[in-house]
């Protein structure tokens, strides 16, 4: 029998323990776990521990989780009920301290400040934060720096920063530093959803590492727009004490509307959606069409059947191919991109627009377009039989598929037809259908040159994968949408001979291209991919372990020593789910004036330059490439600066819209499972943490989360070493690849989030696998966060980011 004695026991106990583990949060199953409770009253501890909470002893995190709130954070706090604070004048989440970044700036004067150092700031919910440094002084700090609650100043969540090293954390060797400075706002408004405490009116950011924001000024919310989202101003404070204030825009509508789901995801990560005036005017006054003075200076390739090949959705036509034989039994190939230089010039409005946005983002059923409609979908577009000025990488193979020779030139030329990857691969198959009977019929004259792409294409795709390049061909989640831009079904896009043929070619143009600049010594952006930091693929090898399978790598790891992986994952019943894995273990792609070569591909040497309409690297590339055919090589040289500053904003640009990207399909799944609750589908464990499994479904390419506390019949633990979730009193283990029934409970579109309940547990063939030797010794072993970034990633019409 349980006293009032022992409650008060667990109480103290696990006060107690949050303030020693502080700032990590705890759930109680966490706290009952370290302490070692194996009966206590839950429903007494949790009603303690929120009274600790309105007491500012604690902090509450979402529904479960419990953070000991330190003395400069508590102030005169009081709980909103989201786990974010509204203190004095000013809101926060997650401890945003003033108090705490003064004393931090005081140690760190004590103790003789580093050299202050430039990057952006990320914050994850339980209100730490990460800032990856940029620039040159990013190869001394290849892990991101660790910025402790309440040491983050007046910074948001994706601002760009400047941040002083305090200390070294001898036990995970990561430098822990304290934000000086805020030198670039990404947040000058806010989608959220509306709140009133008392007479006060706050809105609460969809993104739940960003802050409340409390509302001001002569415009405030109605009574009736409580719990409809609104676009709020921001009015950034000049202080940390006066936190984060805005003005009311506009009172968007209720939180399940698809406009206002875009404008929320496009305002969590900071996306530019209208253009300047002075752009759409530069953009409004250039032709329909190149005028005759254009084509001055230019190769005339009008006569040669060039086609352009891309998804059906696709409305940006920059690049377009063709290729003849040889006499000697070689074949050339042309690869015509379109010339955005000729039009976006250097410190105009239209080039000033493009390098803020960086790239284009692609949603499923819109796009946010890096140049205006006039360039990106009419004068730079290579649309059918309209004369179009390109750049040209003329490319000369031998009958073996090698390349002998290159050269690159301006040019005119004019589309045959628009293809798509699906008319192009029905082409050139076996089948006998009526639709691609009449696609040969009506393209019946370009079928021979599709067949010849066709060869060279199986013939650099195998040159590529002998040289080590990895073959990562994971399929991409498609989005159905209905008329009224309802998720209706989700599917994988299947890639085919077409979508290949593309590829392979726009990775030689580009491996050409980086190569001619080079040996010009020319700076420019270069695309550069790190090999992976042996830490991650011993963690990655630890996670594989009771498969069976691992990375073997002698000191540094080889994209060969990759590829074995991933020949062993093909068939692999969760061959999917670990490819997966694979992915995250290695670093991001990004662009710099350092080359590095590009690991995923196994390139000593390569840059972007086939998609100046949708990216801004490639525009500096065939700026630097007419310099070059200008001869004016000291310009060129004298860009260095320039270009490295752009490449790091661009790189910056790239993360920001893949994110969106992944928001945008995660609030589509989301909403297709509306449509889908309490129906019992199976599917496998592809994750697992301490707070639950996160289950993909067979049917579908999505993910749920199967929360810990929601497992019945026992309590779940995670141990660590087992990546697994194992019951207290039953001992069963969850573990990766496990098979379950599992059915969608809730669905929060905000959150973008499915929650799903076990219905049963399934029969898994999972015999372990040999055990991994011992990991070697190194003297540094630093600890690393968890990665979202990946190093290739799909883009809407089938290409990838490499």
């Amino acid at each position: 029998m349980r006293t009032r004695r022992d409650a008060d026991d667990h109480v103290a106990a696990c006060l107690a323990l949050l303030e020693q583990r502080a700032p990590r949060p705890l759930t109680l199953v966490d706290m009952a776990r370290l302490l070692g409770l194996e009966q206590y009253d839950r429903k007494s501890l949790r009603a303690a521990l929120d009274a600790a909470v309105t007491t500012n002893r604690l902090r509450r995190i979402g529904k479960t989780r419990y953070q000991w709130l330190r003395d400069a954070e508590r102030g005169s706090a009081r709980a909103d009920g989201s786990g974010r604070a509204v203190r004095g004048g000013r809101t926060t989440e997650g401890g945003r301290a003033g108090g705490g970044a003064a004393r931090g700036r005081g140690a760190a004067r004590g103790r003789g400040a580093s050299a202050e150092l430039e990057g952006r700031y990320v914050r994850v919910r339980a209100g730490f934060g990460f800032v990856e440094v940029s620039g040159r002084a990013a190869a001394q700090f290849p892990r991101d720096l660790f910025v402790p609650a309440g040491m983050e100043g007046a910074a948001l969540h994706g601002d760009q920063v400047r941040v002083e090293i305090v200390r070294r954390d001898p036990r995970t060797q990561r430098s822990v530093g304290r934000v000086v400075a805020v030198t670039q706002s990404v947040h000058h408004e806010i989608v959220g959803t509306l709140e009133r405490h008392g007479i006060r009116w706050f809105a609460l950011p969809f993104d739940e590492r960003l802050p409340a924001v409390e509302l001001v000024g002569a415009t405030l919310p109605q009574a009736q727009d409580a719990g409809l989202v609104a676009r709020v101003r921001l009015l950034r404070a000049t202080a940390v004490s006066h936190g984060v204030r805005g003005e009311l825009d506009a009172v968007l509508g209720p939180a399940d509307d698809a406009e206002v789901q875009f404008l929320a995801i496009a305002s969590e990560h900071s996306l530019r959606l209208a253009f300047a005036p002075e752009t759409l005017q530069q953009a409004a006054a250039l032709p329909e069409d190149p005028a005759a003075a254009d084509y001055s200076g230019r190769d005339d390739l009008r006569d040669l059947p060039f086609v352009t090949i891309d998804g059906e959705t696709a409305r940006d036509f920059d690049d377009a191919v063709c290729l003849a034989a040889q006499p000697d039994g070689g074949a050339c190939l042309w690869v015509a991109i379109a010339d955005v230089s000729h039009y976006v010039r250097p410190g105009s409005a239209l080039d000033v627009e493009a390098a803020a946005r960086g790239t284009s983002v692609y949603f499923p059923d819109r796009a946010i377009p890096m140049l205006p409609e006039r360039l990106s979908s009419q004068l730079c577009s290579l649309m059918p039989q309209r004369d179009r000025l390109v750049l040209v990488a003329e490319l000369h193979y031998d009958r073996a598929g090698q390349r002998r020779e290159a050269r690159f030139y301006r040019a005119v030329i004019r589309s045959r037809a628009r293809l798509t990857y699906t008319q192009v691969a029905g082409m050139l198959s076996d089948a006998q259908t009526a639709e691609i009977g009449a696609w040969r019929e009506q393209f019946g004259e370009l079928l021979p040159q599709l067949q010849r792409m066709r060869g060279l294409m199986q013939s650099l795709y195998a040159q590529r994968l002998r040289a080590g390049s990895l073959d990562l061909d994971l399929p991409e989640a498609l989005v159905d949408l209905s008329e009224a831009g309802r998720s209706v079904g989700i599917r994988f896009a299947l890639r085919n001979d077409a979508h290949r043929l593309i590829e392979e070619f726009m990775l030689e143009a580009n491996r050409a291209v980086a190569a001619w600049l080079r040996d010009a010594d020319l700076p420019f952006p270069y695309r550069v991919h790190e090999p992976p930091r042996p830490d991650d693929v011993d963690e990655l090898n630890e996670l594989l372990a009771p498969f069976g399978l691992r990375v073997d790598y002698d000191g540094v790891v080889q994209p060969g020593d990759v590829q074995r992986l991933l020949d062993q994952l093909e068939g692999h019943r969760l061959g999917r789910a670990l490819s997966r894995q694979v992915l995250r273990a290695l670093r991001q792609a990004q662009y710099s004036t350092r080359n590095a070569g590009h690991f995923g591909l196994a390139f000593p040497i390569y840059c972007h330059f086939t998609s100046p309409i949708r990216r801004y690297p490639d525009l500096l590339v065939h700026r630097q490439i007419g310099r070059l055919l200008d001869g004016d090589v000291e310009l060129a040289r004298a860009e260095a600066e320039a270009i490295e500053a752009a490449a790091v904003r661009s790189s910056q640009s790239e993360r920001q819209a893949m994110e969106a990207e992944r928001a945008m399909l995660d609030l589509r799944k989301a909403d297709f499972m509306l449509a889908h609750l309490l129906e019992p589908e199976p599917g496998a464990v592809v994750s697992v943490i301490s707070a639950g499994l996160f289950i993909e479904l067979d049917a579908y390419p999505i993910e749920g989360m199967l929360r810990a506390d929601d497992l019945p019949g026992d309590r779940y633990y995670y141990i660590e070493a087992e990546r697994a979730l194992k019951g207290a009193r039953t001992r069963q283990r969850y573990r990766l690849g496990d098979r379950v029934v599992v059915e969608a409970t809730n669905v929060s579109l905000q959150r973008r989030q499915i929650d799903f309940a076990l219905v049963r547990r399934l029969e898994t063939e999972s015999p372990p696998g040999p055990p991994l030797p011992p990991r070697r010794k190194r003297a540094e072993r630093p600890t690393s966060r968890k990665r979202t970034a990946r190093a290739a990633t799909p883009r809407r019409g089938g290409r990838r980011r490499s």
